[in-house]
């Protein structure tokens, strides 16, 4: 899973980079000419691996991991700047979520000013989406009256997005149109699901509670300059500070932890001595499609898929415990994994 960095200039985009990651990436480094965006791999916290990595002491213990880019100084379609535009689509168009970052602190004398800002991104996305999808809609229209070509559905359907984009919506407010297959290639930044960080350094700005946004925005405050700076420190030091401040884990988990939840992803767990580990799919997966994850022999040769939930191995204490009461059972092909699920494969190639 990758998750794309945007905020508008001076929102501290690298610093929740920083903070999330442990990394120490330049703030300025698009401003020195450098057009790679950072890039770093991050855990995701789950206590219940932790656990069972306790119970089975394996030589590995593998996190599910997200992916996020920080793609460094976010443009605006408005100014015109068409290869900026362009850019921008190639840095954001593999990104699978968005994580917007929302100033709430002053800024060189500059009072935050969220709502504002947050508005703003929300409008340079949408612009940028209506810009693109123009160009669709006229190609596609061309090759229906003209070349007898194209698919007509597919263009009611951009139609429709382009309606929602004219009237200031994001098409992710749009399920049916930002997840169908027809146009879910485009990649339109405003459908892509998003998660607002308001990054606060003191109480000078506003609580998530005072903005207005939809019901469904998922919000994850944090104070991002401190969590960077305490990401850099050793673990031991980290956990020193914490406990001196009265913060049991770093903010950062619950957006690590948001942004995994996000895409609708579960983890299920595979144990043993050599490994365990947390393997990440989409909720509501065919057994046999999720021994797939594992690998794609398990997933060919499948023919049970032996299930134990995490919760009843912690409550028997032992996987031969929970087989005797029963809660160890076997499941065919198009049993739908849940959170939490040991798997063991049954398979034959």
């Amino acid at each position: 899973m990758k998750l794309g960095i945007v905020g508008i200039s001076g929102s501290g985009k690298t610093t929740i980079f920083n903070a999330l990651t442990g990394s120490v990436a330049e703030v300025s480094a698009y401003q020195k000419g450098k057009r790679e965006s950072n890039l770093a791999v991050v855990k995701v916290p789950d206590s219940r691996l932790d656990r069972l990595s306790s119970i089975y002491n394996p030589q590995k213990t593998i996190h599910a991991q997200v992916q996020y880019v920080d793609i460094g100084e976010t443009v605006s379609p408005a100014e015109g700047r068409e290869s900026s535009i362009d850019e921008l689509l190639k840095l954001l168009h593999p990104v699978d979520a968005l994580v917007h970052v929302v100033r709430n602190f002053d800024r060189s004398g500059e009072p935050p000013r969220p709502q504002r800002d947050l508005e703003a991104m929300e409008s340079e996305l949408i612009l940028t989406d209506l810009i693109i999808l123009e160009k669709k809609v006229e190609r596609l229209e061309k090759e229906i009256t003209k070349a007898k070509k194209g698919n007509p559905e597919e263009l009611e359907l951009l139609e429709k997005a382009k309606g929602i984009l004219e009237g200031g919506d994001a098409l992710r407010r749009y399920s049916e149109i930002a997840q169908s297959p027809m146009i879910k290639g485009y990649a339109f930044l405003s459908a892509k699901p998003c998660i607002v960080v308001l990054n606060t350094e003191d109480d000078v700005g506003l609580g998530v509670t005072d903005l207005r946004t939809p019901n469904d925005t998922v919000f994850v405050e944090l104070k991002g300059r401190l969590e960077m700076e305490l990401a850099q420190l050793s673990p031991e030091e980290a956990e020193l500070f914490r406990e001196d401040m009265g913060l049991e884990e770093p903010a950062t988990f619950r957006l690590i932890k948001e942004s995994h939840q996000l895409l609708g992803l579960i983890s299920f767990f595979t144990v043993g001595k050599d490994e365990v580990r947390a393997w990440p799919i989409r909720k509501d997966t065919p057994a046999q499609q999720a021994a797939g994850a594992i690998h794609s022999d398990l997933e060919k040769g499948f023919i049970r898929a032996e299930v134990v939930s995490y919760d009843d191995l912690m409550a028997y204490g032992s996987h031969s415990a929970a087989q005797k009461a029963g809660r160890v059972r076997l499941e065919g092909k198009n049993y739908l994994v849940q959170d939490g699920d040991i798997l063991n494969i049954r398979f034959n190639v």
